[in-house]
């Protein structure tokens, strides 16, 4: 069997408080005070961030809220794509360690029990030259109460208490599990494995497209990173953003 690289977790930085895990890790990577790889977490975030620029709350150390810093050159990734697929398959391995029913809920979101339990945001700055991402991720560990109806934690889903800190260690395996694998297989073996977990995968279920709600079923994702939703036999194809559901 081949020696698994290890692409990320070699350096592990903790701050008590950032505004945002993001922000500080896009700006100790690009000041070159950070490798590739290393993750860094906090127990308090005041000004976390979602998708679409949407706010992230999590209640202060309740949560495993990190980024990890990523030099896509470094990591031989060809496709942008593929950081998500690696990093949504990454965080569902890691809880299906603690609990059962955990999906991916296209594009980055993760389910368990049809509830949201982690959030994740990649931000990635590109040129010329360099690829770096940034892939930030909460992921509700001992939270009891959310504003968002359809929200949960590892501990609402499983009735145990955890140390958020101790968690990321299993974070760190999963990642560099599936990245190792990424070499192996490849980018079209990633968006399968993506594919085949992702949440309502062929089952009717209610979207809503531009406020008009439409009975579907997902088809799959493409690995160009749309979502492909079929109505009345008819497929349609959808970016981040055009669609809910």
């Amino acid at each position: 069997m081949n020696k698994l690289n290890v692409f990320v977790g070699k350096k592990i930085v903790f701050l008590e408080r950032i505004d945002s895990t993001n922000n500080y890790t896009a700006k100790v990577f690009k000041s070159g005070a950070i490798d590739s790889g290393a993750v860094i977490l906090t127990d308090i975030q005041t000004n976390g961030r979602g998708q679409r620029g949407k706010e992230w709350h999590s209640d202060a150390f309740s949560n495993l809220t990190a980024s990890i810093a990523g030099d896509l050159n470094l990591w031989k990734i060809n496709n942008m794509i593929s950081l998500n697929h690696i990093t949504a398959l990454s965080l569902q391995a890691f809880l299906l360690k603690h609990t059962d029913n955990v999906k991916i809920k296209w594009p980055n979101d993760i389910m368990i029990n049809d509830k949201k339990a982690v959030g994740i945001l990649i931000e990635s700055h590109l040129n010329s030259t360099q690829r770096k991402s940034i892939i930030g991720f909460g992921v509700n560990v001992n939270q009891q109460k959310f504003d968002a109806p359809r929200a949960t934690s590892l501990h609402l889903e499983t009735g145990f208490n955890y140390n958020p800190k101790e968690l990321i260690f299993e974070v760190i395996d999963a990642f560099n599990h599936f990245l190792n694998l990424y070499h192996e297989k490849g980018e079209n073996w990633i968006h399968e494995q993506y594919n085949k977990q992702l949440w309502k995968l062929n089952e009717n279920h209610t979207f809503t497209i531009s406020g008009t709600m439409k009975m579907g079923e997902i088809s799959h994702s493409t690995i160009t990173g749309e979502l492909i939703v079929q109505f009345e036999g008819e497929n349609q194809s959808f970016m981040n953003g055009q669609i809910s559901y």
